[in-house]
């Protein structure tokens, strides 16, 4: 039975529909009754599983000014882009400022009154009850991935520069780490600054992507980058 009523049932595009954030993402959609748009590079490479309100379509969260059609038919867009599948070798000829120049190409080009956007964050980008950001702090990031979580820093400020209504919902660094489905309210949204343990802590996509929807279907939080971390008991 549909979660969503109609007055909370959105239509949404999915940008990186095809990775395991966004596929997780999209199926959470669906299954809350949204009717969901997925944004692929390619679609020849990548089938997504049929749905009756699931259309796939071919573009580059790069140039959202050629989407800007589809942007006009839906009330909500979930950023789950990635510019690797896998940590680089080197960061040579990174732009740091990509997803700043995705969500302000983005604002720029999306023409309708009700906008609302859902950013993918980064852990790294997390700042710490002890005032230090999770990047800041070699044993729990990497340094030679710092200019991604420099780039995913930037693309905050960017936000910033908006009139989306937008959020940023970041997952702890065990994302990923849960393969069991998610069920209910077994997450909170937690504000920064965030705890070692919650920066830490362990997250299914599928946890993560319940989220998302009910960030869509409900929204709670606005202009805003928070934690999403397993609910206490």
């Amino acid at each position: 039975m549909p979660a969503t009523s109609d007055n909370t049932r959105q239509r949404v595009a999915v940008f990186g529909a095809a990775g395991r954030v966004g596929r997780a993402v999209t199926a959470a959609l669906l299954h809350q009754d949204h009717h969901v748009t997925a944004v692929l590079r390619d679609p020849t490479r990548h089938e997504l599983p049929p749905h009756p309100q699931l259309r796939a379509i071919q573009g580059d969260a790069q140039h959202p000014e050629r989407l800007a059609p589809v942007l006009r038919t839906v009330e909500a867009v979930v950023l789950a882009v990635t510019p690797f599948t896998a940590p680089p070798q080197s960061f040579d000829g990174f732009d740091l400022d990509y997803y700043a120049k995705i969500v302000i190409a983005i604002d720029e080009v999306w023409d309708r009154p009700d906008r609302r956007l859902i950013a993918v964050g980064l852990t790294a980008t997390l700042t710490l009850d002890s005032g230090q950001r999770v990047m800041d702090d070699p044993t729990l990031f990497p340094a030679q991935l710092r200019p991604f979580a420099e780039a995913h820093a930037r693309e905050l400020l960017a936000l910033r520069t908006t009139t989306l209504d937008w959020a940023i919902l970041t997952p702890p660094a065990g994302f990923g780490a849960q393969p069991e489905p998610a069920t209910g309210q077994e997450y909170q949204l937690a504000a920064e600054p965030v705890t070692r343990e919650q920066a830490t802590a362990q997250l299914s996509h599928a946890r993560y992507a319940h989220a998302v929807a009910a960030e869509l279907g409900t929204p709670t939080v606005h202009g805003a980058r928070v934690a999403v971390v397993p609910r206490v008991t």
